[in-house]
């Protein structure tokens, strides 16, 4: 069965999906669209990948076209979106432990379910205290989201990777510490406003912040302040961390740099508010 109709099929057999469609050429043409927003690919690019035309692309996306996009065309974008995702989220950093190594294989074979299995399985027999957990959870997350971005698995298993994230002695270089944060950090900006999505960020930023704790980098700081910004967290949240800048860099460089960066918007009224501008000198 052709990618997006066996898509369409298990979308219409949910019982509370995220949206409704009035029929599977509607559903075409909004993941398309949905492929292009998640990679940040314009139509002309899409159309380089996937070997068609522009005009073709457009047509995938109109919803009003009677034509369903042919077989070989929706498998093919089936794997342009999973390269691009891989590309995105998946890379081999060293030192790196062979049962890693063999997650890596799995997933860019399309095993997905024994990558699944592997991942399980290793951190069911993978001793807590084991330094390389956090990246192992990590990884275990990216195994279960790679086939469903909304899947509960990945997500308590992304959410046990940052909690795991920034304490002492965990053995992990920064690199590969920064690879979880930025991955993580991809994927809740993408993610739709829920609550999971506010619960992400809470730990997203607490790992930041202990990291930061731990080395005194500002440049964590910095990043619990995206993570605040672009969630969003609460304001109360936001104006600590923004107090904790100013205290750490001065107010006058936190100043320059929030109203020169679009990452951090949500915070420029604080500048713009005499009174709140005060609170945060």
């Amino acid at each position: 069965m052709p990618f997006l109709q066996e898509q369409w099929q298990a979308q219409s057999r949910q019982l509370n999906p995220r949206r409704r469609y009035s029929s599977q050429r509607e559903f075409e043409a909004d993941w398309v669209g949905g492929l292009r927003r998640r990679h940040g690919l314009s139509q002309e690019a899409l159309a380089v990948l996937a070997s068609v035309s522009v005009t073709t692309v457009q047509n995938w996306e109109n919803p009003a076209s009677r034509k369903h996009i042919a077989a070989h065309n929706q498998d093919r974008l089936r794997d342009i979106d999973r390269e691009l995702w891989i590309k995105s989220h998946v890379t081999l950093l060293e030192p790196c432990p062979p049962f890693i190594r063999a997650l890596y294989d799995l997933l860019t074979a399309n095993k997905d379910d024994s990558a699944q299995g592997l991942a399980d399985y290793l951190l069911a027999t993978l001793p807590h205290t084991d330094p390389e957990r956090p990246r192992l959870l990590h990884w275990a997350g990216l195994a279960h989201s790679i086939a469903d971005p909304f899947s509960a698995k990945a997500r308590e298993y992304q959410n046990a990777a940052l909690k795991a994230l920034g304490h002492s002695g965990n053995g992990l270089s920064a690199a590969i510490e920064n690879e979880i944060l930025g991955s993580q950090f991809e994927d809740l900006v993408n993610q739709p406003d829920s609550e999971d999505k506010h619960q992400r960020g809470w730990y997203l930023m607490e790992a930041c912040q202990r990291l930061y704790a731990r080395d005194q980098h500002p440049a964590y700081k910095w990043n619990a302040l995206e993570v605040a910004c672009r969630t969003p967290l609460s304001k109360e949240v936001q104006y600590g961390l923004l107090r904790e800048l100013s205290e750490i860099l001065g107010s006058a460089a936190v100043k320059r740099r929030v109203m020169s960066d679009d990452a951090y918007e949500a915070v420029r009224e604080a500048y713009a508010q005499p009174s709140t501008s005060d609170a945060v000198n």
